[in-house]
């Protein structure tokens, strides 16, 4: 069902793009002051060569992050041990995550709260500065060290590469999510160029 829909959606945008292609070179003929063509040499130009450069951007990197962290925290079985944890050992890995949870908080409260620290923006401030940058890299890398001491110490991973199949796994569930963001920031950025 998931697949269908996310089909549905790349399907749905690239047929918007090419409808942008048509509609930008249709416009462009009949002399629409302010609508540049994809089809022109500019068009082409642009995006072959700044393809790379419109694909880039802080959102891709967020959803390889998150879907890190989603890896290890679904595959280390976290969360329902939360609510019924089965054995001593669990319960021992839940304390411990516990305290490695609590650490890695206070460490980012200590780089946003001490004066002059290092997360904030040169005239002190949280919105925007390198913390409000960082913090979905450091969301998914405190879910995911959370996740991965829980599993190791549950035994849930019993090795290096259960923890790395963890995490790609994760990557993989969140692959969908890659396909729709090419084709949606391909759209909006083809829609930039032509009326902007």
């Amino acid at each position: 069902m998931k697949s269908r829909i996310v089909a549905h959606v790349a399907l749905t945008l690239l047929i918007l793009e090419l409808l942008l292609v048509f509609v930008s070179w249709l416009l462009s003929a009949t002399m629409t002051a302010g609508v540049r063509p994809l089809l022109s040499n500019e068009g082409v130009r642009w995006l072959l060569g700044r393809y790379v450069d419109i694909v880039l951007s802080p959102v891709l990197v967020w959803i390889l992050l998150l879907g890190i962290a989603y890896g290890a925290l679904v595959k280390s079985r976290l969360l329902p041990s939360l609510l019924h944890p089965a054995s001593s050992r669990e319960r021992l890995a839940l304390r411990v995550s516990f305290i490695v949870l609590v650490l890695f908080v206070g460490v980012v409260v200590w780089m946003v709260a001490m004066p002059q620290a290092l997360l904030l923006s040169a005239t002190g401030s949280l919105w925007p500065s390198p913390f409000s940058r960082a913090l979905v890299p450091l969301l998914s890398f405190g879910v995911s060290l959370v996740a991965v001491c829980y599993g190791s110490l549950s035994h849930t991973f019993t090795s290096l590469s259960s923890v790395s199949d963890a995490l790609v796994w994760g990557i993989a569930k969140t692959a969908p999510l890659l396909l729709v963001y090419v084709f949606a920031v391909q759209l909006y950025e083809s829609l930039h160029f032509v009326f902007l």
